[in-house]
């Protein structure tokens, strides 16, 4: 397995990180918590630009055909950025569910349009009842079970979701009786796998960039005349939580690579690295917030942004239990299925 990273994909990052850090910095996004939608149109703008929503969308509908392993970056930046966009949803998971399907129709209707960014989309899975960016979302995808359902924007029911991001906006989803048009086909077990490992690689780029906040104020906050980061005590702790970042980050490449080329072996890879990420980020939410003290926590600090959006992040794709639970379960079911005695 060869999971390096092309040239064209190292240049694709240094794109995303620069639209992120010149469009939407700290004080920025602090301004989207007041607009109505707490979105900025100059990054999907930017994205679509940049070729983003169009990598997974077949080159038959005016995307590039690309595969998951490319998106590794663009996902990563994301939660390193704190982006409260819903990428993973319009950009990889909508794609994969639209055009892995039979509904052609579908197809023809949504995928050029998602490919340009003219169109954004948010999938709900099993009920959920905090959907990201559904209230600025083109097509809602609702999976229940093996099966999908395409809804366009006015056959649904929006209400927003409280959350301790004020970035994420998540929304409850009803669907107007009588409406919407089942996708026929859709690759239900490839979208699950691709939204845990997509969630693993938002979740690393959220724990990395905490790590960085704690290392940068242990150099320069002093007590007994001295940088705090020269004491034993904090050295290890941020050593462990950058450990952790790097053991799931691998983690989150093997599932991200086994979505794009053995799609077999996608899902146990998927669950080991949501896993992974989600303790990962769980230690350097903790130990960063330990160095900063109170003051890390407070209203005017920039790190409460990433704090409470890695938390967000924590709960919004299923916690460490819920995700150990349901890849428990469905070994249990299809050791059953195939008249096994696991």
């Amino acid at each position: 397995m060869n999971t390096a990273f092309s040239p064209e994909q190292d240049e694709l990052r240094t794109s995303v990180r620069r639209l992120f850090e010149n469009v939407v910095p700290a004080a920025v996004l602090r301004q989207l918590w007041e607009t109505e939608t707490g979105r900025s149109p100059q990054v999907w703008k930017g994205l679509a630009e940049i070729g983003v929503p169009a990598l997974l969308v077949p080159e038959e509908y005016e995307g590039l055909g690309a595969d998951e392993l490319d998106l590794f970056f663009v996902l990563e930046e994301a939660g390193r950025a704190a982006l409260p966009d819903a990428i993973l949803e319009s950009c990889v998971l909508a794609p994969i569910l639209l055009a892995g399907s039979t509904a052609d129709g579908l197809k023809r209707r949504w995928l050029p349009a998602l490919a340009t960014g003219e169109a954004r989309a948010t999938v709900a899975f099993d009920g959920a009842r905090a959907v990201p960016d559904a209230h600025l979302s083109d097509l809602v995808l609702v999976v229940d079970g093996d099966q999908v359902v395409a809804y366009e924007r006015g056959e649904v029911t929006v209400r927003p979701v409280p959350s301790m991001d004020p970035s994420r906006r998540p929304a409850s989803v009803t669907a107007r009786a009588g409406s919407g048009v089942r996708v026929d086909g859709a690759p239900v077990a490839r979208a699950r796998a691709a939204r845990l490992a997509g969630s693993a690689v938002l979740l690393g780029g959220v724990g990395s960039r905490l790590v960085e906040f704690a290392v940068a104020y242990a150099k320069v906050r002093e007590q007994f005349g001295r940088p705090i980061g020269s004491f034993q005590a904090i050295k290890h702790q941020l050593a462990t939580a950058h450990s952790r970042n790097e053991l799931a980050r691998h983690a989150a490449v093997g599932a991200m690579y086994d979505l794009a080329h053995r799609a077999g072996s996608s899902s146990d890879t998927a669950v080991l690295a949501h896993v992974c990420a989600l303790e990962a980020e769980r230690e350097s939410n903790r130990v960063s917030l330990q160095v900063h003290g109170g003051i890390g926590f407070t209203w005017e600090h920039d790190l409460q942004i990433w704090l409470k959006h890695g938390k967000s992040l924590e709960l919004g794709y299923g916690t460490w239990r819920e995700t150990a639970y349901a890849a428990g379960a469905g070994t249990v079911l299809s050791g059953r299925s195939e008249g096994g005695t696991r």
